[in-house]
Order: C-alpha cells, then structure tokens, then sequence
C-alpha cells in the first residue's frame, strides 16, 4: 500500500510539473529569467580550475536543464545562454546595444534558420570575450534583429575550445 501512495505521489508532482513549465512560458522565458536575482533561480556559482595542462570551467544547469553563464564582453557583462543548436555567438537586440552596436549601422545580412522559422541577423566582431579567467580574441558574432529574451552561446563559440562536454548536470568547457 504504501508502495502505491509513494508512486502516486511521484506521478503527481511529475504531472504537476509539467503543468507548471507548459503554464511558465517557453524555455527562453524561463532562461531569461536566470538574469534576475530571485531565490527560486539561483545558479550555483561556475567555478575554474587547472587539470594537468588544460583549463575547465565547470557551469551547473539551471533549474529545467539549462546552462547559463555570465561573460564579459568587451567589457561588458552580457550574460548567456549555451546552446549547441545554435551555429553562431548571437546577441540580443539589448545586449548588443550595451555593447555599441546600433541597429541603424547594422547591416542585417545574414539568416538563420531557428525553430520559429528563419530570422535575420547582422555579422560583428567582438574584440574580447572572457568567461572567468578564459578570454577569447576577435570573435565573429551576429546581432539578432528581433528580440531574444537572452543572447546565446552557440557552436562558433565552442568550437574555439579545447573542448567541452555536458556530465552529470554540469557543463565543462576546456581550454
């Protein structure tokens, strides 16, 4: 009996699990909000630390899986979300005006295609881009035309590393 009442319950809160994250909004809704400081979102702090002669950088996921870090670029803290699906190191509307770009000198030629169908993009270069002690030069990168609720991390990015992997929750970047 009590074997039944626990799966029960497991059955439960998965289901009103669920129902929760359908009623929440998307999953770029809930990654934005990692930018805010409620309790409800905290992220374990990443940590840096040497093994043998590679560096890793290790980021917890969030709460529904997601891995968001904060990063500095030129100078500007820009925070992240990481995501293999995307092909390129795209900012936000937002984030690319705290870092200078201006839509008006923008040139929006590239496309990308996305789950919600093809977006326009413009190309940047960004002159530095750190992640705790790691720091990347003169990076192609693209300005995303419509509103993203969170610039991304994509595979130009990681392809600069010595590699990375996804483990046990975590997200392990290496250089």
């Amino acid at each position: 009996m009590l074997s039944w009442a626990l799966r029960y319950l497991a059955t439960a809160l998965v289901v009103a699990g669920g129902f929760a994250v359908l009623q929440g909004g998307g999953w770029l809704e809930r990654a934005t909000a990692a930018r805010s400081p409620e309790p409800s979102i905290a992220r374990t702090a990443p940590r840096a630390s040497a093994q043998g002669d590679a560096w890793q950088y290790v980021v917890e996921a969030g709460p529904h899986g997601h891995f968001v870090l904060d990063a500095v670029v030129n100078g500007v803290p820009i925070t992240f979300l990481v995501d293999t699906g995307a092909s390129a190191i795209v900012l936000s509307p937002e984030d690319a005006r705290a870092l200078g770009f201006l839509a008006r000198h923008l040139e929006f030629s590239r496309r990308f295609r996305t789950a919600n169908g093809e977006v326009r993009a413009a190309p940047v270069r960004l002159r530095e881009l750190r992640i705790g002690q790691f720091s990347l030069y003169d990076l192609e990168a693209a300005v995303n035309e419509a509103p993203i609720g969170i610039s991304l991390l994509g595979m130009g990015f990681l392809e600069e590393l010595a590699g990375y992997e996804v483990a046990d929750g975590r997200l392990i970047l290496r250089w």
